[in-house]
């Protein structure tokens, strides 16, 4: 009789074994690509990555540097980025499907603007000149129609060339006696001689920049995305307790010179901000100055149908960090983003992979035809009355 439940034991232990060796703390999640360029705002990307913040929180991330700004956007659209900074007001005209802003990371408040010939001392001076911006896609267009518009110059009143923020100062003032372009560039136009004529300083809050992801990035990796948050707002605020610091391990990262990196004119915006704006109700919400930007965008006449911002805008990454400023939920948090981690775990197994010295994986059907003729060899040994 012992023999016969020895074998029984035998049996259940087999059957408990999985059909596939590969436990799903042994996949590795693949690091999220996420594209940027050299833009004060974003330049806590470099000191998470640096810091191993990105680490610390548990996430991956590829940092993507473009060359060109706008060469990004063809980029996510096409998938080939998990997520982006990008400007706010490029990102609802682009109007890429089902893409999610998860945060907002700062505003330009002078770092951005048109540099002009000394010749140039007032915007009505623009009539007859070629004026150098970043492609119809870009915030530019929205900075230099909004001056036009506000001193009464028509757009025909001057010419529009097509030339990238990184070169405008190279193709002044031969090709372009003005040109739209951003810091560091912006600071040093001085020192060629040309001058700053409107900038972001004069329209407060509405070149506003953000973090996108794609949508089913957030759908199918929910914990990496609050990771990248939340090691992004630690960046963030070791950068602005340690100033001197952050900016000479930016510069050694990225090859800039540390006297080009400077928050000057951007207004970096905190896990405090990020709450505000993302609150329907404040004046300096992404939704107000979301529908500030649609209108623009519409009555420009370069597009008919934009996002709904509703959709778009994503705030459930900024509750959690809220929330983990009360020592009540921080718990819940972190149950909450184990679930979620596990949830991308067994996603990630759907296609296993293989690992090194381990037995390959049976097929489904194999596995099951395994189980059965260990199931039936368990009852002829409990019942063999039976047969």
């Amino acid at each position: 009789m012992w023999i016969r439940w020895y074998l029984l034991l035998l049996v259940l232990l087999t059957l408990s074994v999985p059909g596939c060796s590969q436990s799903p703390e042994s996949v590795e999640r693949p690091a999220l690509r996420v594209g940027w360029v050299y833009w004060p705002g974003w330049y806590p990307a470099v000191i998470a990555k640096e810091k191993g913040f990105f680490a610390k929180h548990g996430v991956k991330v590829e940092l993507v540097l473009y060359n060109t700004y706008t060469d990004i956007f063809s980029d996510f659209a096409a998938g080939k980025l998990d997520a982006t900074y990008a400007g706010f007001y490029e990102l609802l005209k682009i109007n890429i499907p089902d893409m999610k802003i998860v945060m907002a990371t700062d505003y330009s408040d002078g770092a951005e603007g048109l540099v002009v010939t000394p010749d140039i001392r007032v915007p009505t001076d623009l009539k007859g000149k070629r004026v150098g911006i970043q492609g119809g896609l870009s915030g530019s267009e929205f900075l230099i129609v909004t001056m036009l518009r506000r001193y009464g110059v028509p757009r025909s009143a001057l010419t529009l060339v097509d030339v990238g923020p990184e070169i405008v100062l190279e193709t002044m003032p031969e090709r372009i006696q003005a040109g739209y372009t951003w810091e560091p560039y912006l600071s040093s136009s001085c020192d060629r001689g040309y001058r700053v004529l409107f900038s972001t300083a004069d329209m407060p809050g509405m070149i506003l920049d953000v973090f996108a992801v794609q949508g089913s990035v957030v759908a199918q990796r929910k914990a990496d995305v609050q990771a990248y948050v939340d090691a992004w707002f630690e960046a963030q605020q070791y950068w602005l307790d340690h100033q001197e610091e952050g900016n000479a391990l930016i510069a050694e990262a990225i090859g800039l010179d540390q006297q080009s990196i400077s928050l000057s004119g951007c207004h970096i915006l905190t896990y405090d901000d990020n709450e505000t704006v993302f609150t329907k109700e404040s004046p300096l919400s992404l939704y107000n100055v979301g529908e500030k930007l649609i209108s623009f965008i519409i009555g420009l006449g370069d597009a008919t149908s934009v996002p709904a911002l509703d959709q778009v805008i994503d705030p459930e990454f900024i509750d959690v960090v809220q929330a983990l400023h009360n020592p009540c939920l921080r718990r819940l948090k972190t149950m909450y983003m184990a679930e979620e981690a596990k949830a991308q775990k067994q996603h990630l197994l759907l296609t296993p992979v293989p690992q090194k010295n381990s037995p390959p994986c049976r097929s489904g059907v194999w596995a099951s035809l395994w189980h059965l003729l260990l199931l039936c060899l368990a009852i002829i040994i409990l019942c063999p009355w039976s047969f």
